[in-house]
C-alpha cells in the first residue's frame, strides 16, 4: 500500500495511540511521511468535554522521535482543546464534531453553521456570537 501511495505522490498516514509502546512508535515512524496522526485517547472517536491528562506526555514521547508534524485527533471538539494543543501539536483533526453539526442542522443552514463552528474552534469568533 505504501509503495502505491508513493508512486502517486501520496503519503500513507499512520496512527499512533497513547497505548502504543516505544517499539511500536519507532516502527511507525520509520515508515511515516507527511505527518503522524496521534490518537488522543484509547477507544472510539467522538466529541468529548476534556482531553486526557496522558495526552501531553504521549505527544512528547512521539515528538522526541520525529520531526514530522504531529496531528491530534479523536475527541477534538472545542476551542479549549485546540488551545491546549498549541505548541504541542502541529494540527488538530476534527471530524465527529463536524458530523454532529451537519446532522443537527437543516440542509440550507449547514454551510453557515459549519463556518461558525470552525471560526469558534480557530478563535476567529467567540462561542457567544
Amino acid at each position: 500500500m505504501q509503495a502505491i501511495c508513493r508512486k502517486h505522490g501520496l503519503d500513507l498516514i499512520f496512527l499512533v495511540a497513547p497505548t502504543s509502546d516505544d517499539a511500536r512508535i519507532e516502527q511507525v515512524l520509520k515508515r511515516a511521511s507527511g505527518f503522524v496522526y496521534c490518537v488522543s485517547v484509547a477507544g472510539v472517536t467522538g466529541a468529548r468535554d476534556t482531553l486526557p491528562d496522558e495526552l501531553e506526555p504521549f505527544l512528547k514521547r512521539v515528538r522526541r522521535e520525529t520531526d514530522l508534524p504531529l496531528a491530534v485527533g479523536f475527541g477534538i471538539s472545542r476551542r479549549e482543546h485546540v488551545e491546549s494543543l498549541q505548541g504541542k501539536a502541529d494540527a488538530v483533526v476534527v471530524a465527529s464534531a463536524l458530523i454532529d453539526v451537519i446532522e443537527a442542522t437543516p440542509r440550507d443552514e449547514r454551510e453557515e453553521r459549519l463556518q461558525a463552528y470552525v471560526e469558534v474552534l480557530t478563535g476567529r469568533r467567540r462561542a457567544s456570537d
